[in-house]
C-alpha cells in the first residue's frame, strides 16, 4: 500500500515556480527543487514528473493566472476601449516593475523556448490568449470609433502583446516609470483616432 502524500501540491508547485523564476530553468537543479520544496525526488517525480514536466506545470499555473488578470481588466463591456488598453498595458508593466523581475513566461521564452519545442508551443499558445484579449480591445475600439478602423486588429493585437516585453526591457535599463508610461501613451496615440 502506497503512502499518502503529506504535502500541499499547489504550495509546493508555487515554491518550484519561484525557484524557476529566480534561478532560471537550467540553473535550477533537482537538488534545488528538493531542498526548496521540502520533498525528495521520490515524491517529486511521481507527483510532478521530471524537471521539464514540473516547469510546464509551473508555467501553466502562472500563465492561467496572468491571462485571468488581463481578462479582469478588459471584462467590462461598458468601458472605453482606450482606457481598457491603457490599463492592460500598465498592468503588465507595473507587475514587472513592482516585482523587480520580468514575466516568468518571457524569461523562460528566452532561456528555453528557442531550443525546446514543447515549451515553445506552450508559451506560443499563451501568447495567443493574450493577443486575443488585445484583439477584443482593438475591435471594441474600432466599433466605438476611438481606434483607427483601417488597422488590422489581429496584427495590432500581436504588436501590443509583444510591446510589453520591450517596455519592461526599457525600464530595466533606465529605471524610469514615467518614461514607460509615456511610451504606453505613444503606443496608444499610434492606433487612436
Amino acid at each position: 500500500m502506497g503512502r499518502n502524500k503529506e504535502f500541499d501540491y499547489e504550495q509546493k508547485l508555487d515554491v518550484a515556480l519561484e525557484l524557476f523564476w529566480k534561478q532560471g530553468f537550467h540553473s535550477t537543479s533537482i537538488t534545488d527543487l528538493e531542498t526548496g520544496m521540502g520533498i525528495n525526488r521520490s515524491s517529486i517525480y511521481p507527483t510532478y514528473g521530471d524537471k521539464k514536466a514540473l516547469l510546464i506545470k509551473c508555467l501553466t499555473k502562472y500563465m492561467k493566472s496572468k491571462v485571468s488578470e488581463y481578462e479582469n481588466v478588459s471584462d467590462n463591456p461598458k468601458s472605453h476601449a482606450i482606457e481598457t488598453l491603457r490599463k492592460t498595458l500598465r498592468l503588465a508593466i507595473d507587475q514587472s516593475i513592482n516585482e523587480e523581475r520580468t514575466c516568468l513566461a518571457v524569461r523562460i521564452a528566452f532561456e528555453v523556448a528557442l531550443t525546446d519545442e514543447d515549451i515553445r508551443t506552450l508559451l506560443a499558445g499563451n501568447e495567443k490568449k493574450i493577443e486575443k484579449i488585445y484583439f477584443e480591445i482593438v475591435e471594441k475600439g474600432q466599433e466605438q470609433g476611438c481606434i483607427k478602423g483601417d488597422l488590422d486588429p489581429k496584427l495590432t493585437a500581436a504588436f501590443l502583446a509583444g510591446s510589453s516585453s520591450a517596455l519592461f526591457k526599457n525600464y530595466a535599463l533606465n529605471k524610469n516609470r514615467k518614461t514607460i508610461y509615456d511610451m504606453i501613451e505613444a503606443l496608444i496615440q499610434m492606433i487612436q483616432v
